[in-house]
Order: structure tokens, then C-alpha cells, then sequence
């Protein structure tokens, strides 16, 4: 069966790639068979070949009297299916429509099967929605942390935005009483968003957590950054439901592939916006454009899309309500992490945590430097110079501001006095200001630090460190 399952799988991959896998019937474009997470139909595949009963009817031989036996050799451990084999089984079973389709109209049943690429374990998002319904006068508090997507970036107005619309989903099916956050910053990536969510996300203590970051490229850093951001969710003490959501770029690219191994370990549900509009795309119903006025941020009817992927979920556990299991289980801290829970404690330090950063020789960068009012009271400096910190952690990262008009330099990181790490602070004929965030060091064991800057000679000598991030 697994040999079957895998061949299968091949298959609807290669066809995915030509815009649609499965069968080409008007019955099979227009599956509305319940909605399910791929991964847990693989699991029960590989379950019917590993039971008692093989399905022959007839005993495992057992050893006579006096015969030498050999102890069974173990079975290979299992590898769980990947983001792209569960992908391409989503596709088989909710095939892209056969012909034009109209965004507006926003998602159909079949966009909305493939967009749940792993429920995971639904229990705490069942019981938030089960309080909420049992007691409509309590407050549920979500909680957005993501970029420029999250921010609304690409929607006409406020009201259209993915986060608004889940929000009003909400109070019409729901209760009235819900209190939307929004910790979403553009252009940043989660490497930023597992440091700031100390800061930005888990003091609000939300019911549900909704997690979105489009700038994640698919990479070992990205991995371990998701990594240490679930594990730090899912273990505050209220037990919020977690969500990861993930978007698309006009071409095709998505991070989900680096954002999956975690959530699926820990049995976080995945909605996959991506895989709701790329197969309509590839299969030429309609175009990148009707869903975005660029390559990345999504328009009104694409943020309706990405809406109704997360709603979707929500309105399932809520018809099924009473059946569903509502007891969530506490994150086990001693869980065994994915990828080693490289950022834990992952925080910034700024001139107001001198716990976390102590500045030994503030020299030249004596300015108090920020950016709008996301990140404040950092160091700064416009005639150049240098500048030492100490720093207690086991990684250390950057975040400073990029500029296009030339005036940034480039600043030269030294720890423990190792070579110089260089972050160009300049951003040649680009969109606009923004922070950006770098690794300068990870080592294995927590220490104490020696971190020197200095902005190297050139005709710019400004640089503004906006915040060090610290794990």
C-alpha cells in the first residue's frame, strides 16, 4: 500500500506542476467529499498495512518447539509525508476547475479543501470556539503576527483586509464579542517575528494566534525560526490555539515547505493560501493579477480568499461542535524540538533592557534611533564612529534600518573581537525605508559577549541599529 501510496503521490505531483492532478470529469472538478488534512489519510493508509490482520486471513507463522528464531528486525521509523506530497494529494482530491473561474466570487469548495494543508490537532481551536459560543459576553482575542500582508498591504480599505474579514466571520457566526490584534509589520520575515513576539504578541495573551510571514524563504534558517516561535506560543500558560498561515508570490514560491516540518511535529494547523490560488493559476482560470496589485501583497478579492481559508476551518469545528475534542493538552516543554529550538527565549534588546543588552562604550552612536513606531530607542549615529556592547546569549542578530537615498553606511560587527561581519545599511534604488534583520553569531552554549561596531570609512557614515536580537 505505502509502495502504491508513494507512486500515487509522484504522479499528482508531476501533474501538479502542469496545473492539475486527478480526474477531469465535471464530477470530480466539482468534489464537495468532506474536507480533510492529507496527512491524516496517509497515516491511516500506513496504518491498514501495519495492524494484525494483514488482510491474508491467515496468522503470522509463529516458530515450532526447538527452532531457532530471530527476533524480528524493527521497522524503519516512519518519515511523515511532506508539504508537497500532502499538496499534491490535496490537489487529486480537489482538482482546479475546469475552465475560467472568477475571483470574485471569492473561494470555492475545492480552493478551500486544498487550503488546509495539515489540521493537526484542532482541540484548542475547538475549545476557544466552544467558550465563545457557551459564553457569547466574554471577550475571544485573536492575535496576527506577520508582515505587510498581515498589516493589509494590497486591500483597498481597512475593512477589506484578510484580518478585518476573519474578524467580521467572527461576530456574525460567533459572538460579537471579538477583539482583533494586529502585530503585523511589513517587511519582515519571522526571524524578526520570533524575537519582537515576546514584545508584540504573547503579553496579549490571545485565545488564537495567527502566524504569517511571506518573506521566509524556504531555508534552514527559517526552519528553526518557526520552530522556536510555535514552541514558544503553544507554551503559554493559557493554551492558545495556533494557527500558521501561509501566503504566495506570483511565480509560485510559498514558505511552507520551511514552515511545515514544526507544525506538523507539534500539531499546529496549516491554511495554505497558496494552495488555494496556485493550481487556479497554473491551470489558467484566472491570473496572479486578479488576485494581487503586485507580486506578493494580495488585493481585495485575494485577501477575501485568504479569509475564507482560515474561516473555513473555524466553520467545520463549529457545525461539529459537540463532537469535537475540546480539551487541549499543555505544551510539554520537554517536547523534543524539531530543530533544536535555536532562538529560545528569543528577544530584543534595545537602550530600555539594559537586562538583556548593556552598552559598555556608547562612543558615537549616542542618537536614539528608530523606526515610525515599531521599533524605537536604539543607537544611532550620522558622523560614523564605533560604539561596544555586552551581550549575554547564545545568538546574536542585528535589526537596522535600510535606506535608498544613499545616506547609510555600512557597519562592521565584531564579536569577541572575530572577523567583522559587514551589514549595508544602504538600499540602492529601492521601494522605501524599511528594518531589516541579520544573524551575526550562534554558537552552542550561552555566554557572555564583547560586540564592537563600527561604521566603516565612506562617504555615508549614518547607520541606525534599530534593535539587537537576542536567543
Amino acid at each position: 500500500m505505502k509502495r502504491i501510496l508513494a507512486m500515487t503521490i509522484a504522479v499528482c505531483m508531476g501533474a501538479a506542476m502542469l496545473g492539475s492532478c486527478g480526474g477531469s470529469d465535471d464530477s470530480s472538478s466539482s468534489s464537495k467529499a468532506e474536507v480533510k488534512a492529507a496527512s491524516a489519510e496517509i497515516n491511516a493508509d500506513e496504518e491498514s498495512t501495519t495492524g494484525e490482520d494483514s488482510g491474508s486471513g491467515e496468522p503470522d507463522a509463529q516458530p515450532t518447539d526447538g527452532e531457532d528464531s530471530e527476533a524480528p528486525e524493527e521497522e524503519p521509523e516512519e518519515t511523515p509525508p511532506t508539504a508537497d506530497e500532502i499538496s499534491a494529494q490535496l490537489l487529486a482530491q480537489y482538482p482546479a476547475h475546469e475552465g475560467a473561474y472568477d475571483v470574485k466570487n471569492g473561494a470555492d469548495e475545492n480552493m478551500l479543501g486544498r487550503a488546509i494543508l495539515n489540521r493537526g490537532d484542532t482541540s484548542r481551536l475547538a475549545q476557544k470556539i466552544d467558550h465563545a459560543v457557551n459564553n457569547p459576553k466574554e471577550m475571544t482575542k485573536i492575535c496576527y503576527l506577520g508582515d505587510s500582508i498581515t498589516a493589509g498591504s494590497g486591500a483597498s480599505s481597512s475593512r477589506n483586509t484578510y484580518v478585518s474579514q476573519v474578524h467580521t466571520w467572527w461576530e456574525e457566526n460567533i459572538s460579537f464579542y471579538i477583539e482583533s490584534v494586529n502585530a503585523g509589520i511589513g517587511a519582515t520575515d519571522s526571524y524578526t517575528g520570533v524575537h519582537r513576539a515576546s514584545r508584540d504578541c504573547l503579553p496579549e495573551e490571545a485565545d488564537i494566534i495567527v502566524i504569517e510571514f511571506i518573506n521566509d524563504g524556504d531555508s534552514p534558517l527559517y526552519e528553526d525560526t518557526m520552530d522556536s516561535l510555535l514552541r514558544m506560543c503553544l507554551s503559554q500558560p493559557n493554551d492558545p490555539a495556533v494557527i500558521v498561515l501561509e501566503p504566495s508570490c506570483e511565480g509560485g514560491s510559498s514558505p511552507q515547505n520551511a514552515h511545515f516540518k514544526s507544525a506538523q511535529a507539534y500539531g499546529v494547523p496549516v491554511i495554505s493560501y497558496h494552495n488555494a490560488v496556485q493550481p487556479e493559476i497554473q491551470a489558467g482560470n484566472f491570473t496572479w493579477a486578479d488576485i494581487s496589485p503586485d507580486n506578493v501583497h494580495p488585493n481585495d478579492s485575494g485577501h477575501t480568499i485568504m479569509a475564507q481559508c482560515v474561516t473555513s476551518l473555524f466553520a467545520q469545528l463549529l457545525a461539529d461542535i459537540e463532537s469535537e475534542e475540546k480539551t487541549p493538552t499543555p505544551f510539554d516543554p520537554s517536547t523534543e524540538s524539531v530543530t533544536g529550538d535555536i532562538f529560545a527565549n528569543a528577544t530584543l534588546g534595545t537602550r530600555n533592557t539594559p537586562e538583556t543588552v548593556k552598552v559598555t562604550d556608547e562612543g558615537s552612536f549616542t542618537e536614539s534611533a528608530s523606526f515610525q513606531s515599531f521599533f524605537t530607542d536604539g543607537w544611532g549615529t550620522t558622523t560614523g564612529g564605533s560604539a561596544t556592547f555586552e551581550i549575554t546569549a547564545r545568538n546574536i542578530g542585528i535589526l537596522f534600518e535600510k535606506k535608498p537615498d544613499g545616506s547609510n553606511g555600512t557597519l562592521a560587527v565584531k564579536v569577541d573581537g572575530g572577523d567583522a561581519v559587514l551589514i549595508d545599511g544602504s538600499f540602492p534604488d529601492g521601494w522605501g525605508d524599511w528594518a531589516k534583520s541579520e544573524p551575526i553569531f550562534t554558537s552552542d552554549e550561552t555566554a557572555t559577549h564583547t560586540v564592537t561596531v563600527e561604521v566603516i570609512d565612506g562617504d555615508a557614515q549614518s547607520f541606525k541599529i534599530l534593535s539587537w536580537l537576542v536567543s
